[in-house]
């Protein structure tokens, strides 16, 4: 079959455009680059706030934030929300409301995927700093914007994936750091497959979803309760199927054991299927094979894999496997706490926190906007490995495929009137 056969007919590559557009600006004031809360205590608005943006408001409880505002296109949860955090806490279906205002000192953005540039880079503008849920961005050029328009902005932007953060992943990437595995030319990802719905005529959006708000940029589609909320990461016009999911928490994981973060993959391969008659359009199954020279190693995705969710790193010595927990498989290594002579990752102990500490600082946080953008630059060019059917080549420094001006225009996607990136 013509791999590119039943994607291009479920309307995604129609969709793909690499021209520029110009960058989306507001009537809020901007704010200088190195603009500081005016108080000890960070203001933030909440940007999304059902599933992950509900657990986010708990950052309202550190004594350093105050949630003074959530939005959210659903107003049952909008309405739960507000009551969470009570007091004067305002809410409304229209982030712009909450970009707008002065006394807003940054924005927590929990949306579905196809939303995190378009309001990461508004608030960048408007002098805001951000904590942007994982994946980054839907596109390349859309987290290279978005880069861009923080750092010409000074913003403290965090991608939210708090393994970064956490002693049970810090560990075993100094392990691996440390050689403590002997040299690693393999690592191996495994994960379930993608969701499978039958086929189903569209239906009424409530009248308690603003819809319309809810597809943003991307095309216009009728509503189904499957396309929006926790599913919604099916749909390759939201987001981009589990390897843009948690496989950007665990390509996170490897590009901080392997030393990665600064570069990419040079070549990738994929394969997968579809599922007929299925309500999504991501690939229920897919492999992905990254070749990246700097450091050498190969990394492979594998959809669904054994072992459920699961990195493996392969060394000359040991192989150490797991995700929430790791250990030995195979091999022999020492697994005793990092030495005080040995490399030590930078340490950060609750991934908020470190965001709210650098907006004091003006450092950048653990898992900065570039690092961020590139991990997540990670699953989309697994995406579209699959979607062409042919191996290719990627330069991770200037960000393009090397002769191929069709998996170029892939890079980007069309944004649907009036919205521009």
């Amino acid at each position: 079959m013509d791999p590119l056969s039943t994607i291009t007919r479920r309307g995604f590559l129609h969709g793909a455009t690499a021209l520029a557009a110009p960058y989306f600006l507001t009537s809020a004031a901007r704010g200088a680059p190195d603009k500081k809360p005016a108080s000890d205590r960070v203001i933030a608005g909440a940007i999304g706030v059902g599933g992950r943006g509900s657990g986010l408001l708990g950052i309202h409880n550190d004594p350093r934030c105050t949630v003074a505002a959530v939005c959210d296109v659903d107003a049952g949860r909008l309405a739960k929300a507000q009551k969470r955090i009570g007091g004067t806490c305002g809410a409304t279906g229209d982030f712009r409301k909450i970009i707008d205002r002065r006394d807003i000192d940054a924005v927590l953005i929990a949306t579905p995927d196809h939303w995190h540039a378009p309001i990461t880079i508004m608030a960048c503008q408007s002098g805001k700093d951000v904590y942007c849920e994982k994946p980054l961005c839907r596109s390349v050029v859309e987290g290279r914007r978005m880069v861009e328009v923080a750092r010409r902005h000074g913003r403290v932007v965090q991608m939210g994936s708090q393994y970064r953060s956490m002693a049970r992943t810090r560990q075993p990437c100094e392990w691996v750091r440390n050689g403590r595995l002997g040299t690693v030319r393999a690592v191996r990802l495994s994960h379930q497959r993608n969701r499978v719905h039958k086929l189903e005529p569209p239906r009424q959006a409530p009248p308690t979803v603003d819809w319309n708000m809810w597809l943003g940029p991307s095309p216009w589609a009728e509503y189904h309760p499957l396309r929006c909320h926790f599913s919604f990461r099916w749909f390759m016009d939201y987001g981009g199927g589990y390897i843009a999911d948690n496989g950007v928490h665990m390509f996170n994981v490897v590009s901080w054991a392997m030393g990665a973060d600064a570069t990419g993959p040079v070549a990738i391969e994929a394969t997968g299927r579809e599922e007929p008659d299925n309500l999504y359009d991501a690939p229920v199954e897919m492999s992905v094979r990254y070749t990246f020279a700097d450091p050498p190693f190969v990394l492979t995705w594998d959809q669904p894999g054994t072992g459920g969710l699961n990195v493996q790193f392969v060394g000359s010595g040991a192989t150490l496997s797991g995700f929430w927990s790791f250990a030995v498989t195979q091999g022999h290594a020492d697994l005793s706490p990092t030495r005080p002579d040995e490399l030590h990752l930078e340490r950060s102990d609750s991934h908020s926190g470190n965001w709210l500490e650098c907006i004091a600082t003006r450092e950048r946080p653990v898992l900065d906007v570039e690092t961020g953008h590139r991990v997540t630059t990670w699953s989309h060019l697994g995406n579209i490995a699959y979607l062409l059917g042919r191996k290719l080549r990627w330069d991770p420094h200037k960000e393009v495929f090397l002769g191929d001006a069709e998996a170029n225009r892939l890079l980007h996607v069309a944004y649907r009137e009036p919205w521009h990136l």
